[in-house]
């Protein structure tokens, strides 16, 4: 997962490893989005190599994601 880049209008372009989490998760796309461009940005504040961080960030998204689902 790549950070969000700019399709034609300025707009953001949905993130396609983004909309896949979203629908295997049956959760909305914004709410995947949301999450882990702020998990990217706390990790990418300590981490010293980035290659592996979308990856990193992405798993740590579904694993809080299918933490809220069995969470009463």
């Amino acid at each position: 997962m790549d950070e969000p880049h700019e399709s034609d209008g300025g707009r953001v372009a949905p993130d396609p490893a983004v909309e896949s989490l979203a629908r295997s998760l049956d959760v909305e796309a914004e709410e995947v989005r949301l999450l882990y461009e702020s998990i990217l940005t706390e990790m990418k504040r300590e981490a010293i190599i980035m290659d592996f961080l979308p990856i990193f960030a992405a798993r740590k998204v579904k694993d809080m994601l299918l933490l809220k689902r069995t969470s009463p």
